[in-house]
């Protein structure tokens, strides 16, 4: 009888674990259905402020103004949002995409965002190295947030190229300050392109360049949104492109890092791959998957208007999670040279990818 329990309480407390998680979702959750009800009011609507900016800017209010004590309680329901909602939000984003929808972007759709990724990298460790005086490892995770998908990327090349806590803390912080700054100003730079610059940029081109520079997948799709839903879609795509690099790119650093302990004389044993599989980022190819049985015509015509309207609910949930884990005050307190090194390759994003696009239209 004790064996039995003993081999049943491991499950009973994994269950309870998980019932308290789905507790603590259910505020959040309602919340973020708030968000997507408000949305659609004329008045919210004409601002061209999406469901999931809305989300993220009430989690940042309620993050920095109330006690933290009061979103204690909440900590393990905005853990599965932020991780396991966001990244199925992410992987279902692909039923309303095709892959012709791949093909309308063209090659410069592919090698605009790999472009930007490879010159980010190369430059921020560069410069973060060279001018900056930061270790080659933690300017190497600070400029993998930059290029290729935020929080995720950052924290994926500090498993592999073993930095500290604070380093990567400090790296997450950057994405999270530039990146949403990003997310806001993107529309009003189409917009100002074309309504009061008169360029002729489409909307096609313009999601092409937000998929190409802004850090978070979430933060894509929200400034995409605000510009129209064509631009998102080509948004989400160019990003998928850089988030899909993320893989080889593990992969290549995992190698370098093996290398360089074993000319330190270090053992680095099996860890080192296991972190690379924890790294790889199923989520994008959940994405891959969900769009090829989209454009297989496996999906009834019937379901997509409830499966999208999930895939906003997740999103926006995911959003006000991160917005409630962003306080202002530890941004403040992250280190000078990597914040410098943040903002450097933030408009070296914006404007590198704007010349690109420009050169490629």
């Amino acid at each position: 009888m004790s064996s039995i329990a003993q081999a049943s309480s491991p499950t009973l407390s994994t269950a309870l674990n998980w019932w308290n998680r789905l507790l603590t979702l259910l505020p959040l959750g309602f919340i973020a259905w708030l968000a997507l009800q408000l949305s659609e009011h004329p008045a919210i609507a004409k601002t061209g402020l999406s469901a999931l900016t809305l989300a993220m800017f009430a989690g940042m209010f309620a993050g920095n103004t109330l006690p933290r004590g009061w979103l204690t309680p909440l900590a393990s329901g905005m853990q599965v949002a932020r991780h396991h909602m966001l990244r199925l939000g992410v992987a279902l984003y692909g039923l309303r995409l095709t892959f012709d929808a791949i093909v309308a972007l063209g090659l410069a759709g592919v090698l605009i965002p790999l472009a930007m990724l490879v010159s980010t990298l190369l430059l921020g460790t560069w410069i973060g190295v060279k001018l900056l005086g930061l270790e080659r490892r933690e300017a190497l995770v600070v400029s993998a947030g930059s290029a290729v998908c935020g929080a995720a990327a950052a924290i994926a090349m500090a498993s592999v190229v073993k930095t500290d806590n604070r380093q990567t803390a400090v790296a997450v912080a950057t994405v999270v300050l530039f990146g949403t700054v990003g997310m806001v100003l993107y529309p009003y730079l189409f917009d100002l392109a074309v309504g009061h610059m008169h360029m002729a940029v489409s909307e096609r081109t313009f999601g092409i360049f937000t998929g190409a520079t802004l850090h978070e997948v979430a933060q894509v799709i929200a400034s995409g949104k605000m510009v129209s839903d064509a631009t998102a879609d080509a948004a989400v795509v160019a990003k998928m492109v850089r988030v899909l690099a993320l893989g080889p790119l593990l992969l290549i650093m995992a190698l370098w890092t093996r290398t360089s302990e074993r000319k330190q004389g270090l053992d680095t044993g099996a860890a080192g791959w296991s972190g690379l599989l924890r790294s790889v980022p199923w989520f994008a190819l959940g994405f891959v998957a969900v769009m090829a049985i989209n454009s297989a015509g496996m999906v009834p015509h019937a379901w997509k208007p409830g499966l999208i309207a999930l895939d906003n609910w997740l999103l926006a949930t995911a959003m006000l999670a991160i917005g409630l884990q962003t306080r202002l005050i530890d941004l403040v307190r992250t280190g000078r040279a990597p914040m410098i090194l943040a903002g450097m390759l933030f408009v070296f994003l914006i404007a590198g990818g704007a010349a690109l696009c420009w050169f490629a239209a």
